[in-house]
């Protein structure tokens, strides 16, 4: 079962990241995941949300991620809000058992119309996935066809550069 990384997991793989500065790089087919699954919501008027699956790395710079797969379930769902339908959690379970990546480094969900930015239930939930400083989230709005990353610190949003590779 993957593990949700937290600011209690010192022994982090040494990597140098691939571009001094950026915090999270994201595989492209991750990413098109992502904007599939926040469209296909769109299409219905309803917010959609899953788990980034990857790897976090240190360096001379501090830790990063990688984000390999994503993994999600059936949603409880309208034009606002979204959360995991608590009859689907074995459903989520298996997608992250078989998605790439081995930690759930960040969470993904829409904004259909409303623009790219965590709101304070948005950094309530981040924060009680993650706990303070870490993990990662991504706010995508189908819409507009935009999307932002974001990390969290002491409670406050803090955009961040995000990387997509091939």
């Amino acid at each position: 079962m993957p593990k949700v990384i937290s600011s209690h997991s010192p022994n982090r793989k040494h990597r140098p990241r691939a571009v001094v500065g950026v915090r999270l790089f994201m595989d492209e087919g991750a990413v098109r995941e992502m904007i599939g699954h926040a469209d296909a919501g769109a299409a219905d008027r309803k917010e959609v949300m899953g788990l980034m699956m990857g790897t976090v790395y240190r360096d001379d710079q501090g830790e990063y991620a990688v984000v390999s797969g994503t993994a999600t379930a059936g949603l409880d769902a309208d034009e606002v809000s979204v959360r995991f339908d608590r009859g689907c959690l074995e459903e989520l379970f298996g997608s992250m058992d078989s998605s790439c990546g081995d930690e759930v480094v960040g969470w993904y969900h829409s904004h259909p119309g409303f623009g790219c930015y965590l709101s304070d239930i948005d950094v309530t939930t981040h924060e009680g996935i993650f706990g303070k400083d870490t993990g990662f989230a991504l706010v995508i709005d189908p819409d507009t066809e935009t999307l932002a990353a974001f990390g969290c610190r002491d409670g406050v949003p803090e955009k961040i550069q995000m990387i997509m590779m091939e």
